[in-house]
């Protein structure tokens, strides 16, 4: 017997007869030394059982006693049988190094990329949201009657805030980065304007101080603020006395209170204010503030959406014609928050699941060789007498320390990897900081687990069901060696079948990000330097300061010698796209009065198309008539003027502006230009009716705006003296620099990060079922080395021979690659939405894809079918 195994357990006794025969044979001894001592037998039996006392509780007694010994004796032998098998697997898999680093490395990509994965999907789908009771929070937008979901507008809000019965709270809001004067300077920051009931939603309380009272969230209150732990450590120094501190924005604002720390909804948000202080509008129609709410114990969203769907009819035939709302949308706030990542994320993790697949296949059928190559070691173990059990144990264990091994590396690779993602994630996902939690540790362990079974055990059942007298006899081969052809074929099939689902899923997300790539954005982006700025209107308090505010600015940037032109627009394309509804000439408005004409707007200054490159189609550009005073102008671009002029020259022709643009002065605006399309909405979203209004002759929307300027030289080189220019004419605005070429590729970093990270998936599992294949051929070339040479004894040549192997392989290959198109025509499916301007049976990524397997196929049995076809006939065939 090896000193390896393990010595035959004793035959036991069951637990109920063990306990008998020792109670029995205690009374036996205690009768006969009562009888010794002078007693009657019947006297002796009835004394031994009275010194006993009750013998169903000692022999429950017993028993229990007995089992427990037993479970500490198996505990015992089991964690000792454990600790030798693992002592035995370390030396076996210590003395090929070769084979345990390649098997671990393998296992560690698998392992590895899955964990990454997941912690980044546990981080934004899965682990609930930082507030009390997450899940009864929902947020709310309605369905206008032009056709899109939009915010809930603050009159309805109150509406059904009063009447609904399935909420226990609800609150507006808005937010956005706001240029803040503190005692220490100036900072830009976000500021959110928050109603009533808002902290009350979210079942917050001040850390230190007070929230706002009721009677601070009016018209007219002493205007107050609360702000964020961080906001309150970073700019007042964590000062106990911040009751003293004011900050200032559109006014000065007493701090009231500091929140407790983690706490920013909006995300990133350091100042709360009180939305009411601003003067609410009460139309039905202007969509500015969104809506958060908690349900009530027992309210579902199912059912919240379908009584404020009731709500909304009721109060459309109570508001009509200034209502534009047809229903209402009630989903978790959790939901709404990972609405764009959410596929994307599943995406990756299926994709990570395909890897670790490939992995474990590639590994299985490398375990399953070798195990072939121990037959005659575990055939001669079984011969004197270990059981088979044992056997596939030790064999487990082995499988177990690799996986284990895996896993360990696996934790390196995927610490790594999330290293990479918070520099290539998009913002949505919020990966600022990503870290190995126990949440990712006990998926790891339950993938080194599952990972275990997959390569391990029917590999194990395999090697340890042998014939030792066979394997004695055949000098450790069992005979079954067109049955092992058959296995390892099919795991060939499955590597190349998962390796080709994952080509052809990155090859699409290629493509479609090439396609991005030539889409043109209608503006020009290299040598293009732009700041965002607000102006904090406690400072710029009126048209005329806010007017030659950006006066001074765009002066001291076009003075600038490294500045070739500047100009200034409120949003940049890209960024966000602020709509607004305007009448036309002559023609009629809707049924709410609004309209018919609705697009995005902007206020430019002079010299914007001419800095973005943008072209003038027709008419002419602003200039030094468009001011303060002069007949108001406005400029459309070609998509609105195909929607709404394509049977007359606008050119001449008036828009009024409705809706989304502030109502002073003339409303009614003469069309001057006319220019060419911009992809405002983003690179993949169609074109949309845009229209431009003079800054001078709007200042009051230019509160807050971009300055871009095309730069004669290095754009780094630029931002020190600009900054510099802007501080001396604007100290307390603090502009926010970055190129529009970055701004450009920030736009396209979600479809980026799918790509890369399913694209490296791609190319590590195309290099796993190459070695895969190498090593399967490799290996059932050398058991076959006798038949090549008896072939080549009989005449056939090299070439024969060559192909004889690399054909059974390339066979086995093609069969893949078929159920593997198969797959993923229909995997591909589930990234219909990821993909633009490109089809899921895209011909080109599905033949790009098979080629790419096949090449690296024909390779890698190529080199082992070449060493086969050169055997020496009689050499091979004296040594068998």
């Amino acid at each position: 017997m090896r000193p390896d195994e393990e010595l035959p357990l004793s035959r036991e006794l069951p637990v109920d007869e063990d306990v008998r025969r020792e109670l029995e044979h205690h009374l036996a001894e205690r009768e006969r030394e009562l009888l010794e001592g002078g007693l009657s037998p019947e006297a002796a039996r009835a004394e031994a059982r009275r010194t006993f006392g009750n013998l169903d509780g000692v022999n429950a007694e017993c028993r229990t006693i007995t089992r427990r010994a037993r479970r500490s004796v198996r505990w015992s032998r089991s964690v000792d049988a454990l600790a030798q098998d693992l002592v035995l697997a370390w030396r076996l898999l210590s003395k090929t190094p070769a084979y345990t680093t390649a098997a671990v490395l393998t296992l560690a990509l698998g392992i590895g990329a899955n964990a990454a994965i997941f912690s980044v999907v546990n981080r934004t789908l899965l682990q609930p949201l930082p507030y009390d009771r997450p899940d009864e929070l929902v947020d709310i937008v309605q369905e206008s009657g032009q056709g899109w979901w939009s915010y809930v507008p603050w009159a309805n809000m109150l509406d059904l805030r009063a009447q609904s019965r399935s909420f226990d709270g609800m609150a507006s809001y808005t937010s956005g980065f706001t240029t803040v004067l503190t005692e220490p300077g100036p900072v830009a920051t976000r500021v959110a304007s928050v109603s009533q009931d808002y902290f009350a939603t979210f079942h917050v309380a001040a850390a230190r101080g007070r929230l706002p009272a009721p009677e601070e969230h009016r018209v007219g209150a002493l205007p107050v603020a609360v702000i964020s732990h961080d906001f309150w450590i970073r700019q007042f120094n964590g000062a106990s006395d911040f009751a003293r501190q004011r900050i200032r924005t559109d006014r000065e604002y007493q701090v009231i209170g500091v929140l407790p720390e983690g706490f920013a909804f909006p995300e990133g948000t350091d100042i709360w204010l009180p939305i009411e202080l601003f003067g609410m509008t009460t139309s039905r129609t202007a969509h500015n503030e969104a809506t958060i709410a908690r349900l009530r114990p027992g309210a579902t969203v199912a059912s919240a959406d379908r009584e404020l769907d009731d709500l909304t009819a009721r109060l459309a035939s109570l508001h009509a014609p200034d209502f534009d709302a047809l229903g209402a949308r009630v989903q978790t706030l959790q939901s709404r928050l990972t609405t764009t990542s959410r596929s994307p994320l599943y995406l990756l993790l299926g994709a990570s699941a395909l890897l670790l697949l490939t992995a474990c296949t590639n590994l299985a059928s490398t375990i399953l060789a070798r195990g072939m190559a121990r037959q005659q070691e575990v055939a001669v173990r079984l011969a004197i007498g270990a059981g088979r059990l044992r056997i596939i144990r030790q064999l487990v264990t082995e499988s177990l320390l690799l996986a284990g091994l895996g896993c360990l590396a696996g934790l390196g690779i995927a610490y790594a990897l999330l290293g990479v993602f918070t520099q290539l994630a998009p913002a949505s996902l919020r990966l600022t900081t990503m870290e190995l939690d126990g949440w990712v540790l006990l998926f790891t362990g339950l993938t080194g687990v599952t990972t275990t079974v997959l390569i391990g055990l029917f590999p194990a059942l395999r090697t340890s069901d042998a014939s030792p007298g066979m394997v004695m006899r055949q000098g450790g081969r069992t005979g079954r060696g067109r049955s092992e052809q058959r296995i390892w074929g099919g795991l060939v099939v499955a590597e190349v079948a998962l390796a080709v689902t994952l080509l052809c899923g990155s090859l699409l997300l290629i493509r479609s990000f090439g396609q991005v790539l030539e889409v043109d954005p209608g503006f020009r982006t290299d040598s293009i330097l732009t700041a965002e700025m607000d102006l904090p209107t406690a400072v710029y308090a009126d048209d005329t300061k806010l007017r030659q505010g950006w006066i001074r600015m765009l002066e001291a940037a076009r003075t600038r010698p490294e500045v070739a032109r500047a100009a200034m627009i409120t949003v940049l394309p890209l960024t966000y796209n602020p709509s607004g509804s305007f009448g036309i000439e002559g023609v009629p408005t809707g049924p709410a009065g609004y309209g018919p004409g609705n697009g995005g707007y902007r206020m430019i200054s002079e010299g914007y198309f001419d800095v973005m490159g943008i072209p003038v189609r027709r008419g002419r550009d602003f200039d030094r008539r468009d001011v303060t005073g002069a007949p108001a102008t406005v400029i459309v671009n070609e998509a609105l003027v195909q929607k709404y002029f394509s049977d007359r020259d606008p050119l001449g022709l008036r828009i009024q502006l409705q809706s989304g643009m502030d109502q002073q002065g003339d409303n009614w605006l003469t069309i001057v230009g006319i220019v060419g399309d911009v992809h405002h909405n983003g690179l993949t979203r169609p074109v949309t009716p845009e229209y431009f209004v003079p800054l001078q002759q709007r200042p009051s929307r230019g509160s807050s705006g971009f300055l871009v300027v095309r730069a004669r030289g290095q754009l780094d080189a630029l931002v020190d003296p600009l900054r510099a220019a802007l501080r001396a004419v604007a100290p307390d605005v603090v502009p926010d620099f970055a190129s529009m070429d970055s701004r450009l590729q920030g736009s396209m970093t979600d479809r980026r990060f799918t790509m890369v990270i399913l694209s490296a998936f791609a190319v590590v599992s195309l290099l796993l079922a190459g070695v895969g294949i190498y090593g399967v051929v490799s290996y059932t070339a050398a058991q076959r080395s006798r038949e090549m040479g008896i072939r080549l004894a009989l005449g056939a040549t090299p070439v024969e021979v060559r192909a004889m192997v690399q054909g059974h392989a390339l066979r086995q290959v093609a069969l893949g690659l078929l159920i593997g198109s198969l797959g993923a025509l229909f995997a591909t499916r589930l990234m219909r939405s990821l993909l633009y301007e490109v089809q899921v049976e895209d011909p080109q990524s599905f033949a790009l894809a098979i080629g790419l397997l096949f090449a690296a196929a024909w390779i890698a049995s190529f080199l082992p079918a070449r060493r086969a076809a050169r055997l020496d006939p009689m050499v091979t065939i004296r040594s068998e």
